[in-house]
Protein backbone atom coordinates (compact mmCIF):
# COMPACT_ATOMS: atom_id res chain seq x y z
CA UNK A 1 0.00 0.00 0.00
CA UNK A 2 1.40 3.68 -1.08
CA UNK A 3 0.77 6.44 1.65
CA UNK A 4 -0.95 8.65 -1.02
CA UNK A 5 -3.18 6.64 -1.96
CA UNK A 6 -4.70 6.75 1.56
CA UNK A 7 -3.87 10.28 3.51
CA UNK A 8 -6.87 12.16 1.80
CA UNK A 9 -9.08 9.33 2.31
CA UNK A 10 -7.75 7.60 5.32
CA UNK A 11 -11.44 6.29 7.15
CA UNK A 12 -12.76 4.89 3.48
CA UNK A 13 -8.90 2.73 3.16
CA UNK A 14 -9.29 1.57 6.27
CA UNK A 15 -13.19 0.48 6.05
CA UNK A 16 -11.39 -0.55 2.28
CA UNK A 17 -9.19 -3.26 3.97
CA UNK A 18 -11.26 -4.06 6.86
CA UNK A 19 -14.00 -5.37 4.89
CA UNK A 20 -11.91 -6.61 1.89
CA UNK A 21 -10.57 -9.30 4.62
CA UNK A 22 -13.30 -10.24 5.83
CA UNK A 23 -15.87 -10.45 3.36
CA UNK A 24 -13.15 -12.03 1.12
CA UNK A 25 -12.13 -14.25 3.54
CA UNK A 26 -15.78 -15.35 3.76
CA UNK A 27 -17.07 -15.10 0.33
CA UNK A 28 -13.90 -17.92 -0.49
CA UNK A 29 -15.34 -19.65 2.53
CA UNK A 30 -18.66 -20.12 0.93
CA UNK A 31 -17.13 -20.43 -2.19
CA UNK A 32 -15.15 -23.72 -1.34
CA UNK A 33 -18.53 -24.91 0.18
CA UNK A 34 -20.55 -24.54 -3.02
CA UNK A 35 -22.26 -21.38 -1.05
CA UNK A 36 -23.84 -24.31 0.93
CA UNK A 37 -26.27 -22.29 3.34
CA UNK A 38 -27.70 -25.44 4.75
CA UNK A 39 -24.64 -27.25 6.28
CA UNK A 40 -22.88 -25.16 8.57
CA UNK A 41 -19.52 -27.18 9.10
CA UNK A 42 -17.65 -25.95 12.46
CA UNK A 43 -15.10 -25.79 10.71
CA UNK A 44 -16.10 -23.21 8.43
CA UNK A 45 -17.36 -21.34 11.11
CA UNK A 46 -14.18 -21.10 12.43
CA UNK A 47 -12.64 -20.09 9.65
CA UNK A 48 -15.40 -17.25 8.69
CA UNK A 49 -14.75 -15.97 12.83
CA UNK A 50 -10.83 -15.80 12.32
CA UNK A 51 -11.25 -13.78 8.57
CA UNK A 52 -14.27 -11.62 10.84
CA UNK A 53 -11.64 -11.14 13.30
CA UNK A 54 -9.09 -10.30 11.52
CA UNK A 55 -10.03 -7.94 9.04
CA UNK A 56 -10.28 -4.89 11.31
CA UNK A 57 -7.03 -5.88 13.08
CA UNK A 58 -5.07 -6.17 10.44
CA UNK A 59 -6.49 -3.14 8.40
CA UNK A 60 -5.76 -1.11 12.02
CA UNK A 61 -2.19 -2.21 12.11
CA UNK A 62 -1.43 -1.36 8.41
CA UNK A 63 -3.27 1.98 8.27
CA UNK A 64 -2.00 3.05 11.39
CA UNK A 65 1.56 1.82 9.95
CA UNK A 66 1.05 3.27 6.60
CA UNK A 67 -0.15 6.94 8.06
CA UNK A 68 1.61 7.31 11.47
CA UNK A 69 4.21 5.12 11.10
CA UNK A 70 6.28 4.30 14.45
CA UNK A 71 5.00 7.27 16.03
CA UNK A 72 1.37 5.75 15.84
CA UNK A 73 2.36 2.03 16.64
CA UNK A 74 3.60 3.47 20.09
CA UNK A 75 0.71 5.42 20.38
CA UNK A 76 -1.72 2.65 19.61
CA UNK A 77 0.49 0.50 22.17
CA UNK A 78 -0.07 3.23 24.77
CA UNK A 79 -3.71 3.22 24.55
CA UNK A 80 -3.73 -0.23 25.18
CA UNK A 81 -1.86 -0.24 28.47
CA UNK A 82 -4.09 2.70 29.32
CA UNK A 83 -5.39 1.07 32.57
CA UNK A 84 -5.48 4.26 35.09
CA UNK A 85 -9.50 5.38 34.46
CA UNK A 86 -12.06 5.99 37.34
CA UNK A 87 -13.54 2.78 38.50
CA UNK A 88 -16.96 4.18 36.77
CA UNK A 89 -15.69 3.88 33.25
CA UNK A 90 -14.76 0.24 34.60
CA UNK A 91 -18.42 -0.69 35.23
CA UNK A 92 -19.74 1.40 32.38
CA UNK A 93 -17.45 -0.93 29.86
CA UNK A 94 -18.10 -4.48 32.23
CA UNK A 95 -21.84 -3.56 33.07
CA UNK A 96 -23.49 -2.23 30.81
CA UNK A 97 -24.55 -5.03 28.40
CA UNK A 98 -25.47 -7.66 31.23
CA UNK A 99 -27.57 -5.20 32.90
CA UNK A 100 -29.41 -4.76 29.74
CA UNK A 101 -29.96 -7.68 28.60
CA UNK A 102 -30.69 -9.04 31.93
CA UNK A 103 -33.24 -6.57 32.11
CA UNK A 104 -34.89 -7.53 28.94
CA UNK A 105 -35.02 -11.26 29.11
CA UNK A 106 -35.55 -11.92 32.79
CA UNK A 107 -39.12 -10.10 32.56
CA UNK A 108 -39.99 -11.23 29.45
CA UNK A 109 -39.00 -14.74 30.79
CA UNK A 110 -40.81 -14.06 34.15
CA UNK A 111 -43.83 -12.69 33.10
CA UNK A 112 -44.38 -13.52 29.22
CA UNK A 113 -42.67 -17.06 28.49
CA UNK A 114 -39.95 -19.04 29.66
CA UNK A 115 -38.11 -19.20 26.14
CA UNK A 116 -36.62 -15.95 26.60
CA UNK A 117 -34.77 -16.94 29.75
CA UNK A 118 -31.20 -16.33 29.67
CA UNK A 119 -29.15 -19.64 28.05
CA UNK A 120 -26.24 -19.16 30.40
CA UNK A 121 -23.64 -20.92 27.51
CA UNK A 122 -20.93 -19.94 29.45
CA UNK A 123 -17.89 -21.40 26.84
CA UNK A 124 -18.98 -18.65 24.48
CA UNK A 125 -18.22 -15.77 26.51
CA UNK A 126 -14.55 -16.25 26.12
CA UNK A 127 -15.79 -15.95 22.06
CA UNK A 128 -16.30 -12.17 22.80
CA UNK A 129 -12.91 -11.33 24.70
CA UNK A 130 -11.34 -12.93 21.54
CA UNK A 131 -13.18 -11.01 19.50
CA UNK A 132 -12.74 -7.61 21.40
CA UNK A 133 -9.28 -7.66 21.66
CA UNK A 134 -8.51 -8.24 17.95
CA UNK A 135 -11.50 -6.10 16.43
CA UNK A 136 -10.94 -3.05 18.84
CA UNK A 137 -7.13 -2.16 17.92
CA UNK A 138 -9.08 -1.40 13.77
CA UNK A 139 -12.32 0.48 15.28
CA UNK A 140 -11.36 1.76 17.79
CA UNK A 141 -7.15 2.25 17.75
CA UNK A 142 -7.61 3.40 14.29
CA UNK A 143 -11.08 4.29 13.06
CA UNK A 144 -12.24 5.97 16.58
CA UNK A 145 -9.31 8.32 16.68
CA UNK A 146 -9.70 9.72 13.30
CA UNK A 147 -13.43 10.57 13.12
CA UNK A 148 -13.16 12.22 16.74
CA UNK A 149 -10.46 14.63 15.10
CA UNK A 150 -12.83 15.23 12.76
CA UNK A 151 -16.47 15.42 14.16
CA UNK A 152 -18.16 15.62 17.51
CA UNK A 153 -18.60 12.29 19.85
CA UNK A 154 -22.06 11.49 18.51
CA UNK A 155 -21.40 11.91 14.49
CA UNK A 156 -18.12 10.07 14.97
CA UNK A 157 -19.81 6.91 17.33
CA UNK A 158 -22.82 7.18 14.93
CA UNK A 159 -21.13 6.93 11.39
CA UNK A 160 -18.83 3.78 12.94
CA UNK A 161 -21.74 2.42 14.41
CA UNK A 162 -23.55 2.16 11.29
CA UNK A 163 -19.96 0.89 9.58
CA UNK A 164 -19.43 -1.78 12.10
CA UNK A 165 -22.61 -3.44 12.18
CA UNK A 166 -22.97 -3.40 8.18
CA UNK A 167 -19.59 -5.56 8.22
CA UNK A 168 -21.59 -8.25 9.90
CA UNK A 169 -24.37 -8.51 7.27
CA UNK A 170 -22.72 -11.20 5.18
CA UNK A 171 -21.74 -13.45 7.99
CA UNK A 172 -24.68 -13.07 9.64
CA UNK A 173 -26.34 -13.50 5.93
CA UNK A 174 -24.81 -17.10 5.79
CA UNK A 175 -25.79 -17.60 9.13
CA UNK A 176 -29.63 -16.96 9.17
CA UNK A 177 -31.03 -16.61 5.45
CA UNK A 178 -31.54 -20.28 5.23
CA UNK A 179 -33.79 -20.60 8.13
CA UNK A 180 -35.43 -16.80 8.09
CA UNK A 181 -35.73 -16.14 4.60
CA UNK A 182 -36.24 -12.42 3.72
CA UNK A 183 -37.26 -11.91 7.30
CA UNK A 184 -34.01 -12.07 7.73
CA UNK A 185 -33.02 -8.24 7.64
CA UNK A 186 -35.79 -7.75 10.46
CA UNK A 187 -33.58 -9.38 12.72
CA UNK A 188 -30.07 -8.25 11.39
CA UNK A 189 -31.92 -4.56 11.68
CA UNK A 190 -32.65 -4.56 15.33
CA UNK A 191 -30.05 -6.66 16.67
CA UNK A 192 -27.34 -5.71 14.29
CA UNK A 193 -27.98 -1.75 12.80
CA UNK A 194 -30.19 -0.42 15.98
CA UNK A 195 -28.53 -2.33 18.47
CA UNK A 196 -24.72 -1.94 17.50
CA UNK A 197 -24.76 0.97 16.38
CA UNK A 198 -26.40 2.55 19.68
CA UNK A 199 -23.33 0.84 21.48
CA UNK A 200 -20.91 2.04 19.35
CA UNK A 201 -21.88 5.50 20.49
CA UNK A 202 -21.69 4.29 24.14
CA UNK A 203 -18.20 3.04 23.12
CA UNK A 204 -16.90 6.51 22.10
CA UNK A 205 -18.54 8.20 24.73
CA UNK A 206 -16.89 6.00 27.35
CA UNK A 207 -13.34 6.24 24.85
CA UNK A 208 -13.94 10.23 24.77
CA UNK A 209 -13.56 10.35 28.76
CA UNK A 210 -10.74 7.88 29.02
CA UNK A 211 -8.56 7.80 25.63
CA UNK A 212 -8.06 3.74 26.67
CA UNK A 213 -8.20 1.60 23.93
CA UNK A 214 -8.54 -1.26 26.67
CA UNK A 215 -11.76 -0.38 27.84
CA UNK A 216 -12.64 -0.13 24.30
CA UNK A 217 -11.29 -3.91 24.50
CA UNK A 218 -13.25 -4.65 27.63
CA UNK A 219 -16.42 -3.46 26.43
CA UNK A 220 -16.68 -5.04 23.19
CA UNK A 221 -15.74 -8.14 24.66
CA UNK A 222 -18.82 -7.74 26.97
CA UNK A 223 -21.31 -7.03 24.81
CA UNK A 224 -20.16 -10.15 22.17
CA UNK A 225 -19.29 -12.51 25.07
CA UNK A 226 -22.70 -11.63 27.30
CA UNK A 227 -24.64 -11.77 24.00
CA UNK A 228 -23.41 -15.13 23.02
CA UNK A 229 -23.59 -16.81 26.76
CA UNK A 230 -27.16 -15.45 27.17
CA UNK A 231 -28.97 -15.82 24.25
CA UNK A 232 -31.99 -17.34 24.60
CA UNK A 233 -33.99 -20.17 22.77
CA UNK A 234 -36.76 -18.44 21.36
CA UNK A 235 -38.70 -18.71 18.59
CA UNK A 236 -38.14 -16.36 15.51
CA UNK A 237 -41.21 -14.39 16.42
CA UNK A 238 -39.98 -14.15 20.15
CA UNK A 239 -36.12 -12.95 19.15
CA UNK A 240 -37.91 -10.11 17.26
CA UNK A 241 -39.36 -8.96 20.27
CA UNK A 242 -36.76 -9.31 23.02
CA UNK A 243 -34.19 -7.92 20.23
CA UNK A 244 -36.35 -4.85 19.78
CA UNK A 245 -36.82 -4.34 23.51
CA UNK A 246 -33.28 -4.64 23.84
CA UNK A 247 -32.51 -2.01 21.39
CA UNK A 248 -34.73 0.39 22.94
CA UNK A 249 -33.40 0.10 26.05
CA UNK A 250 -29.59 0.85 24.37
CA UNK A 251 -31.33 4.23 22.53
CA UNK A 252 -32.83 5.37 25.55
CA UNK A 253 -29.24 5.00 27.70
CA UNK A 254 -27.52 6.97 24.95
CA UNK A 255 -29.73 9.30 24.94
CA UNK A 256 -29.80 9.88 28.18
CA UNK A 257 -25.78 10.17 27.88
CA UNK A 258 -25.49 12.58 24.88
CA UNK A 259 -28.30 14.70 24.96
CA UNK A 260 -27.79 16.38 28.33
CA UNK A 261 -23.77 16.43 27.64
CA UNK A 262 -23.66 17.31 23.90
CA UNK A 263 -21.77 20.47 24.54
CA UNK A 264 -19.46 19.57 27.65
CA UNK A 265 -18.68 16.08 25.89
CA UNK A 266 -16.97 18.35 22.68
CA UNK A 267 -15.20 19.90 25.41
CA UNK A 268 -13.95 16.41 27.21
CA UNK A 269 -12.93 15.70 23.57
CA UNK A 270 -11.54 18.97 22.52
CA UNK A 271 -8.52 18.41 25.99
CA UNK A 272 -8.50 15.10 25.82
CA UNK A 273 -7.39 15.74 22.26
CA UNK A 274 -4.53 18.67 23.55
CA UNK A 275 -3.79 16.66 26.91
CA UNK A 276 -4.76 12.60 27.08
CA UNK A 277 -3.01 12.76 30.42
CA UNK A 278 -6.53 14.91 31.25
CA UNK A 279 -8.58 12.29 30.85
CA UNK A 280 -9.68 9.79 33.81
Amino acid sequence: MHRSRFEHWPLLGYLGVAYGISWGGILVVLALTGFDLVHLRPLDTGLIFTVMILGPSTAGLAMTALMDGRRGLHELVSSLARWRASGRWYGVALLTMPLLLFGTLWPLSTFVDPAFAPGFQWPLFAVGLVAGSFEEVGWTGFATRRLLARHRPFIAGLSLGLAWALWHALVDFRQNFNAQGVLWLLEFTLLYMAALTAYRLLMTWVYVHTQSLLLAVLMHASYTGWLLALYPATSFRQGLAWQGIFAVALWVVVTVVFVPRGPRLARRLTSALEDPASVG
